[in-house]
């Protein structure tokens, strides 16, 4: 990890713009390879390859696979932007921010703009005069209200996923809706694939309704292998607000994370032609996709109205 940092530090140094051209850097909280990262990645790049005149370099802190490193990361980074000295500064997901943005980049001279930082930046004491963003706002009300008509007497609720400080801020900042919708909730946070089949296992013996946030920080995840084995100990309604969680889940209705890179790059263009970040205000996500997994609802018994599954995209 250290050699990769130092690499792209000496390559930026080294590397001449061509004249005119705009230095942006991108600090990728997670992996390439991580679905919804990869998502937001996507917009950022092709929005700003289209807009032309955009030298972008892109880092990866990997903090859910190796969430040891976060620090060291961050470090790497702040040199690197010491030396390179971008006109804008791009960042996804709350590690990002909560490592670099925060101790390196608020309040300074060089414009940010965040996306992915789950349901509320006010922990970070954003948005600042040199900072704006999109928060990530998962439709998880919205699907369980819609899984409340068909199981109106569901009170158990599982949340497993990964141990992870993004999931401990979404434990803190849902727990109250989920109780306020009339469900009693049940954290099982893990570490590795192992340990997340035995709480899937649990919760479909002990659960009304089972909740599957994010796989990216389980160490030894096997997609193949969980859906054989989502398939065999499937016995409740299982949700995801992810769509490369629906292979594991009946029912969800997921955010697009393209939405995020979309905007975060338009917004950063508009700020390199010389707006100011307070002209584009924090927002969030509004667009999502419902998802209905046909061969899994037929394991449980799940049968939606004709009104939702002409909603749904079908999940293959």
């Amino acid at each position: 990890m250290r050699q990769f940092f130092m690499v792209l530090l000496l390559w930026a140094l080294g590397c001449p713009l061509v004249q005119g051209q705009k230095r942006v850097l991108y600090i990728n909280s997670y992996h390439e390879g991580y679905g919804a990262s990869d998502s937001v990645m996507a917009g950022i790049r092709q929005t700003l390859a289209q807009a032309g005149g955009i030298d972008l370099e892109v880092v990866f802190m990997d903090t859910k696979r190796h969430p040891e490193q976060m620090q060291t990361n961050a470090r790497h980074i702040a040199e690197l932007l010491k030396r390179w000295q971008p006109d804008l500064v791009l960042a996804s997901d709350d590690d990002a921010v909560r490592e670099v943005v925060v101790p390196y980049l608020k309040n300074t001279a060089i414009p940010v703009v965040f996306c992915g930082v789950n349901w509320s930046a006010d922990a970070y004491g954003l948005p600042v005069a040199n900072v704006t963003g999109m928060l990530e706002v998962v439709p998880i009300r919205e699907t369980l209200e819609t899984m409340k008509r068909y199981y109106p007497t569901a009170k158990r609720l599982v949340i497993l996923s990964e141990n992870s400080p993004a999931e401990q801020k979404n434990k803190q900042g849902l727990d109250t809706m989920y109780r306020a919708l009339g469900f009693e909730p049940v954290y099982a946070f893990v570490d590795d694939f192992a340990t997340w089949k035995i709480g899937f296992r649990e919760a479909n013996q002990t659960a009304d309704l089972i909740y599957l946030p994010t796989n990216g920080g389980i160490r030894g995840w096997q997609n193949e292998e969980a859906k054989a084995f989502v398939a065999r100990n499937l016995r409740r309604p299982v949700v995801a607000c992810d769509d490369f969680m629906m292979p594991f889940a009946v029912y969800g209705q997921t955010k697009v994370a393209r939405e995020q890179g979309d905007w975060a790059a338009q917004t950063a263009l508009q700020l390199l032609r010389g707006g100011r970040p307070a002209d584009s205000p924090v927002t969030r996500n509004r667009r999502s996709v419902c998802w209905f997994n046909p061969a899994l609802a037929h394991l449980i018994q799940f049968k939606p109205d004709t009104e939702l599954l002409h909603a749904c995209r079908f999940v293959p």
